[in-house]
C-alpha cells in the first residue's frame, strides 16, 4: 500500500480514483496537462443507460461518487433508412460532458478537491512516478471517432427529455448518428468505428442535417460549436489493466463501451476499483473482472455484429424491436443491453 498517490489524468476515471482516495486519508495528487477539467471531444451531452437491471445513477454511487444529471431521457427514438423504432421510459439520465459549471468533470473536481485531494494543470507525469495512468485513449490506438457540431436552444424542436439515433452505414459507419438535449446547447453528432478524420465525419452530419426528420427536429437553430472526440477500446482490457506496477483505468486501458462509445459507468467503476487496488493490495484486474464480468466479450460479439451489419440489417433489428417498446422490455434484449 502507497501512502501518497499519484494520478495522471484528470478525467472521469482518475477524479474517481482520486476522491476515493483522498476519502481514505491518502494524500493524492493528481497530475493534468490540460489548463481545466473537462472532455477532450468538447461540450457535448452523453448518456448514463438506466436500463441494465439497476438505477444508472444508484449504480454510479456504488463507486463513491455522486452524480447530478440535468435530465432524464424517457423517449429514445431509433432509426434505420426504413424502420422506427420507439423505446419510451426513463432509460437515460442525461449528463453534460466539459467543463461546464453542471458537466460531469466539474462535478467530480469539486467532489475530488472536497475530499482533499490536489489537482495540478498544465503538468505532465512522468511515467516512472505515477501510480495510477486514467489519461484516456492513447493516440497510437484510437478506434472510436466522433464529429458533429453543437446547436442552440433557440429555434430548436428537440424536447428536453429526449433522444434520436439513426444506424446509416453511409452517414455512420459501423456507428450511429445521434441527437441529444443539452443543458446550455443541444447536440448532433456521428460516432464511427471507422477511422475517418474530423471533415469526414462532419461531412456526413451535413448531409444528415438535410434529412427531413433531422431539419424538423433542429428548426431554426443555429451552430454554437464543434465536437471532436476520440476513443479506445481494448478486446480484453483486463489483460492490460496493470502494466510494470502502474495501473490503468478507463481508456487507458480500453475500459470502454466498444458498441456505444458511453463508457461513463466504466470509467467510473475502473476508477473506484483502481483506488480500491491502491489502498488494500487487491488485485485490480480481478476486481475488474468480477465487478464487469463478460460485458466486454459481450460487447466484442456486439461490435462483430457491427462491422458486419448492412443498412437492411438495421431495417430488420428495428422491426423485430417494434415501433413501440417500453425500457423494461428493451432491457430484457440481451443483445442491445449496450445499444
Amino acid at each position: 500500500m502507497v501512502e501518497k498517490v499519484r494520478i495522471a489524468g484528470a478525467g472521469v476515471a482518475g477524479l474517481t480514483a482520486a476522491i476515493g482516495l483522498a476519502r481514505a486519508g491518502k494524500s493524492v495528487e493528481v497530475l493534468e496537462m490540460k489548463t481545466r477539467v473537462g472532455s477532450s471531444a468538447g461540450t457535448h451531452t452523453e448518456g448514463v443507460r438506466n436500463y441494465l437491471g439497476r438505477d444508472g445513477l444508484e449504480d454510479l454511487a456504488r463507486f463513491g461518487v455522486k452524480v447530478r444529471p440535468f435530465a432524464v431521457a424517457n423517449r429514445v427514438v431509433r432509426r434505420s433508412r426504413r424502420s422506427v423504432s420507439v423505446v419510451r421510459g426513463p432509460s437515460y439520465y442525461m449528463v453534460d460532458r466539459g467543463g461546464g459549471p453542471q458537466s460531469l468533470e466539474r462535478q467530480l473536481l469539486e467532489q475530488a478537491l472536497d475530499a482533499g485531494a490536489q489537482v495540478r494543470f498544465k503538468t505532465k507525469a512522468v511515467p516512472s512516478d505515477v501510480d495510477l495512468f486514467a489519461t484516456g485513449a492513447p493516440k497510437n490506438s484510437v478506434n472510436i471517432f466522433a464529429g458533429g457540431y453543437r446547436f442552440s436552444h433557440e429555434g430548436s424542436n428537440l424536447e428536453s427529455d429526449e433522444i434520436h439515433a439513426l444506424f446509416d452505414n453511409d452517414l455512420a459507419p459501423q456507428g450511429y448518428l445521434c441527437i441529444l438535449p443539452g443543458p446550455s446547447a443541444h447536440s448532433i453528432y456521428t460516432v464511427s468505428w471507422r477511422a475517418l478524420p474530423y471533415g469526414e465525419l462532419v461531412a456526413k452530419v451535413d448531409r444528415a442535417l438535410r434529412l427531413d426528420w433531422v431539419r424538423e427536429i433542429l428548426g431554426t437553430a443555429t451552430r454554437v460549436g464543434r465536437i471532436y472526440g476520440k476513443g479506445y477500446f481494448h478486446s480484453d482490457p483486463y489483460s492490460i489493466a496493470a502494466q510494470a506496477g502502474v495501473l490503468r483505468a478507463g481508456e487507458a486501458s480500453g475500459i470502454q463501451d466498444a458498441v456505444g462509445g458511453f463508457g461513463i459507468r466504466y470509467a467510473v467503476g475502473s476508477g473506484a476499483l483502481a483506488a480500491k487496488s491502491l489502498l488494500t493490495g487487491s488485485d485490480y484486474a480481478t476486481m475488474l473482472r468480477e465487478e464487469f464480468r463478460d460485458d466486454f466479450e459481450v460487447a466484442m460479439k456486439s461490435r462483430a455484429w457491427l462491422e458486419r451489419a448492412t443498412d437492411e440489417d438495421y431495417d430488420r433489428f428495428l422491426e423485430k424491436l417494434g415501433p413501440e417498446v417500453g425500457v423494461s422490455d428493451y432491457a430484457s434484449w440481451r443483445g442491445v443491453r449496450f445499444l
